[in-house]
C-alpha cells in the first residue's frame, strides 16, 4: 500500500492484514490548533477585514448553531472575510510569515509523537493523520519533522474564490470518516485512533483501541 503524500490523492483498498492507526494533529500531536491561529493572526494583519467580517458574524454564529460545530461554510465565510481583497501571492507570503511565528510557538506532545514513531517501525501498519487544518499549513508546519513523509495524510482544503479563500472541504466530525473511506474502502477497521476532541467520536467509533489525548499531552485510555 502506498503513501498519501501531500499534494496527493489516492483512493485505495486496504489490506486487510494490515493495521490501520488513526491520529489527529492540533490537540493531539501538539498542543495548539493550527487553523485557528491562522486566522487569528491572519485578522491581525488584516485589520480592514473586520469591516467585512463583523456584519457576518451573526450569520456564521447561526449556521454553527443551526447546523452543528462540524458545518464547513460558517467557517469557509470566515476564512473567505478575512482573505477578500488580498492577492494569491500575498497569502501565499502570509502564510510562510505564519507558520515560521507558529512553529516558535508550537508546543509537541512528545508521548503521542513517539506513540505515533513506534507505529512507523512495523511495516504491516498504515497511519492516518486526519486533520480539520488545512493541508497548505500542516505541510508547512511539519515539513521538517522526521514522520511526517511516512504518515498518510487528510486534511481540509482551501481554495480561490470571490475575490479571497474558502473551504472547499473542511475536514471534521463525520467528514474524517466519509474522507478516510474514500480512500481504503468499507468497512472501516481501524486498529487504533487517538484524539483530544469529541468531534472525533465518529471515527474513533471504528476504532479497537480509542486513546483520548489531554491537554497536558497525556494519553488516556478511553475504553
Amino acid at each position: 500500500m502506498g503513501f498519501t503524500r501531500v499534494g496527493e490523492v489516492k483512493y485505495l483498498r486496504v489490506n486487510p492484514s494490515r493495521r490501520i492507526i488513526f491520529f489527529d494533529l492540533d490537540g493531539t500531536l501538539h498542543q495548539q490548533d493550527i487553523f485557528s491561529s491562522f486566522i487569528y493572526w491572519l485578522l491581525w494583519h488584516h485589520l480592514l477585514n473586520l469591516f467585512l467580517l463583523l456584519p457576518l458574524l451573526p450569520v456564521v454564529g447561526a449556521g454553527l448553531l443551526i447546523q452543528g460545530r462540524t458545518t464547513r461554510w460558517p467557517i469557509s465565510l470566515v476564512l473567505w472575510s478575512i482573505t477578500f481583497g488580498h492577492r494569491e501571492s500575498i497569502l501565499l507570503k502570509r502564510e510562510e510569515k505564519f507558520v515560521r511565528w507558529f512553529c516558535r510557538r508550537l508546543t509537541p506532545f512528545q508521548k503521542v509523537r513517539q506513540r505515533l514513531l513506534d507505529y512507523l517501525r512495523y511495516e504491516n501498519t498504515d497511519v492516518w493523520l486526519i486533520t480539520g487544518s488545512p493541508q497548505s499549513l500542516v505541510a508547512r508546519v511539519y515539513s521538517n519533522a522526521v514522520f511526517f513523509p511516512r504518515v498518510m495524510l487528510i486534511a481540509s482544503q482551501m481554495a480561490r474564490a470571490y475575490g479571497g479563500r474558502v473551504l472547499v472541504m473542511r475536514c471534521v466530525g463525520n467528514e474524517k470518516v466519509s474522507q478516510l473511506i474514500q480512500r481504503i474502502g468499507k468497512p472501516l477497521q481501524i486498529e487504533s485512533g487517538y484524539s483530544d476532541s469529541n468531534q472525533d467520536n465518529p471515527l474513533l467509533f471504528f476504532c479497537q483501541n480509542r486513546f483520548r489525548v489531554t491537554r497536558l499531552g497525556e494519553i488516556k485510555d478511553m475504553d
